[in-house]
């Protein structure tokens, strides 16, 4: 699922085709597994490893971690160390849910069906009374009919607000039929509804809330605006922000990305993926209502023909027959739990919209999902 930065660096959109010879992964299984997390690795690792022969065409994967109740069972890194940082596309989406449901359980935002207009006091010139009526659910289920980044005229991120664009464009849309439409739009509106709601710039409140609780390191932090024009990037903006460690860029009001654009670590992204199977907890404390890890992860709309339902920022399917979510990023960004497993799955992968190829390299979330579905789940037993 392309992210606002995807939208932003490219025009048009087209997915990698399945090819085959990749240089191979390296391998670094972690030390201090138990016997039978050996024996899923061995047998994890080379399966692993064919499917990338086969989908990441340009080795672009830089990472794939596997945790089987808690502990890592695989941690493999190719052109990259542990530390480095990646742009998690779409998976910011995810994490702004997160941070909104923290919000809601501090009583800082009412609930989901709380509207726009209750919301966006400081945009309120700007709300029609349709788009006011719009709910706090219908933004988390992309069901709020915003607008998609392949519709026609000028994009949200070349405005000189762009949350006044994005109100601007739902209101010239009129109204919609309330199904399901991607869209990076709805997406960044969550970074200024959390802003009024806590009053707070969305990175302070992730750092007291979310990332410091996690271990999540976020200091020093590039907090940009990458200037657009015509569908085309500013090439300093985006060489700053490739070269940068953690990142979160804003918007010109200074609102952070609320579509994409954040960087984190491999490891940082699993343990979100781990807070999110322990239920909201982490080392023993409640840091998410364990009731908003259920119901961002329970399908609350049926993408038929797609494969998968939506809740709250977070994707649900199957892998190997069993229950499972995920946050996926465009270009093969993946944070994937199966509960019954105890498993979370997590590809860190490299794409940089410099490269004239970029797109061509781009790892398709589809084929991810497949590799846990095939090539991992089926390796690990149900846990109890």
């Amino acid at each position: 699922m392309p992210s606002a930065a995807a939208g932003r660096f490219v025009v048009g959109r087209r997915w990698a085709a399945l090819a085959s010879c990749v240089a191979l992964l390296a391998t670094a299984c972690s030390g201090g597994t138990t016997a039978d997390d050996a024996e899923i690795a061995a047998q994890i690792e080379p399966e692993i490893e064919a499917f990338l022969e086969t989908v990441d065409t340009y080795g672009q994967v830089r990472a794939v971690l596997v945790y089987h109740d808690g502990e890592p069972v695989l941690e493999r890194y190719t052109g990259a160390t542990p530390e480095d940082y990646w742009d998690l596309q779409s998976v910011t989406k995810s994490v702004l849910a997160t941070l909104i449901g923290i919000a809601i359980e501090r009583g800082q935002i009412e609930s989901v069906d709380q509207t726009l207009g209750d919301l966006l006091p400081s945009y309120a010139a700007d709300l029609t009374p349709e788009v006011a009526a719009i709910t706090l659910r219908e933004a988390l289920t992309h069901t709020a009919d915003f607008r998609a980044d392949d519709a026609r005229g000028e994009p949200y991120w070349e405005s000189p607000d762009w949350i006044r664009g994005i109100l601007a464009h739902r209101a010239d849309d009129g109204p919609g039929d309330g199904s399901f439409t991607y869209s990076n739009e709805g997406g960044h509106l969550l970074s200024a509804i959390l802003v009024e709601a806590t009053g707070q710039p969305v990175l302070q409140y992730a750092r007291e809330n979310l990332f410091e609780p996690l271990g999540i390191p976020s200091e020093p932090a590039l907090e940009i605006v990458i200037e657009s024009v015509d569908r085309v990037p500013d090439p300093a903006d985006v060489t700053a922000y490739n070269e940068a460690d953690f990142a979160w860029p804003v918007d010109p009001q200074g609102y952070h990305e609320g579509a994409g654009g954040l960087k984190l670590r491999p490891q940082d992204l699993a343990a979100l993926g781990l807070l999110y199977l322990d239920g909201g907890r982490w080392a023993g404390e409640q840091i998410v209502p364990e009731s908003w890890i259920r119901e961002a992860t329970t399908a609350h709309i049926e993408q038929t023909g797609l494969g998968f339902g939506y809740g709250y920022m977070w994707g649900t399917t199957e892998a190997d027959g069993d229950p499972a979510y995920f946050a996926r990023g465009y270009g093969g960004q993946l944070v994937e739990v199966i509960p019954e497993r105890g498993l979370v799955v997590v590809v860190a992968t490299e794409i940089d919209f410099l490269d004239p190829l970029a797109h061509n390299k781009a790892v398709t979330t589809e084929a991810l999902a497949l590799m846990v579905d095939q090539a991992i789940a089926p390796h690990v037993p149900r846990s109890g």
